[in-house]
């Protein structure tokens, strides 16, 4: 499902979204974007689990005027360079310690 579009000079943009089944996570959503112009189209479906930091790069490639030829260049660039904040984290609750009061 495309959740945003946005028309640029001789492109239309979308940013889409899925919804996935994966054994670490149960069903989950996963953003991508795809341009079409007058003679193709491209897609990147499952770029992050988040859907800001593809909204990011969304705006970018918006902004820039990005043609379908070079989006999967754009994005694997993107990931090579971002790639900690895309990994999905497991956040494990812990009980720190009290800090002990020192008393002279």
């Amino acid at each position: 499902m495309i959740k945003l579009i946005a028309v640029n000079g001789d492109c239309i943009y979308g940013l889409s979204e899925t919804t996935i089944r994966t054994e670490e996570f149960g069903m989950t959503k996963m953003y991508g974007i795809m341009i079409k112009d007058k003679d193709s189209v491209a897609c990147v479906k499952d770029i992050s689990y988040s859907f800001g930091f593809v909204h990011e790069l969304f705006n970018m490639i918006v902004e820039e005027e990005l043609y379908p030829q070079h989006l999967t260049e754009v994005v694997e660039d993107y990931l090579s360079f971002t790639r900690e904040k895309i990994i999905p984290i497991e956040i494990v609750p812990t009980r720190a310690p009290m800090p002990r009061t020192i008393r002279k």
